[in-house]
């Protein structure tokens, strides 16, 4: 599959919403382009360097070999469903995107004014103990979302589906880019849901002792501000 890439100082989980706001004219393409198709692009979280004006390369890919500083990329990503657009009047677009699922780049490639590249989706394997993995995770989730003032009636609408709720109980937890990488390349919803629990147990122990130092906040209007 060839996939359109946005780079962002973000990871995105399947099943998530994402707003977008695009001005840099690579990107502007990159839309007008994935509309002409199926409309689905990859979100992958940069691993060094900075969103705008860069020349972007995977780890480990041989192109970037030419002696040029590149910003890098993380070879797992997600691929987000574009669901609205708005073109503003000076050409900048607003959009909303959904993520769907996770992908692997196979193959970089450099011939379009912004990066895409051959990917290949990622299963999500269901294992025998995603039931009990989740019943715990869910009594752990649902007080550490009401401490980061999440409304009760969303707390009381958790996914039934152990993998919905695997991205769920990663996407509301307060950690960094590179936890929040580690968590999306994990293998089985299993694997997902018992890491979360152990960061919402740690992080739990912190608060008691220090306060609460976030919220769980959806993006604003505008969205994130990209390229």
């Amino acid at each position: 599959m060839d996939l359109p890439l946005f780079p962002l100082h973000l990871v995105l989980y399947p099943g998530r919403p994402l707003p977008l706001h695009l001005f840099e004219q690579r990107y502007r393409q990159m839309l007008r382009d994935c509309l002409d198709g199926d409309g689905r692009f990859g979100v992958v979280a940069i691993r060094a360097g900075r969103e705008v004006g860069m020349d972007w390369r995977v780890a480990g890919d041989p192109s970037g070999d030419d002696g040029h500083l590149h910003a890098m990329i993380h070879e797992v990503g997600t691929i987000t469903e574009i669901k609205t657009v708005a073109e503003r009047p000076d050409g900048r677009f607003d959009i909303i995107t959904r993520g769907a699922e996770r992908f692997r780049v196979l193959e970089p490639l450099h011939d379009k004014p912004y990066l895409h590249a051959v990917v290949e989706p990622i299963d999500d394997p269901r294992t025998p103990e995603d039931d009990a993995v989740a019943a715990e995770l869910r009594e752990l989730l649902v007080p550490y979302l009401k401490g980061l003032g999440v409304p009760d009636e969303f707390c009381d609408r958790l996914p039934a589906d152990a993998c919905e709720l695997s991205y769920l109980a990663c996407s509301a937890l307060q950690v960094e880019v590179a936890a929040q990488q580690q968590l999306l390349e994990l293998p089985t919803p299993a694997a997902r849901m018992a890491e979360a629990a152990r960061i919402i147990r740690r992080e739990s122990g912190i608060i008691k002792h220090l306060g609460l130092v976030g919220s769980f906040r959806p993006l604003g209007p505008g969205g994130a501000q990209l390229n």
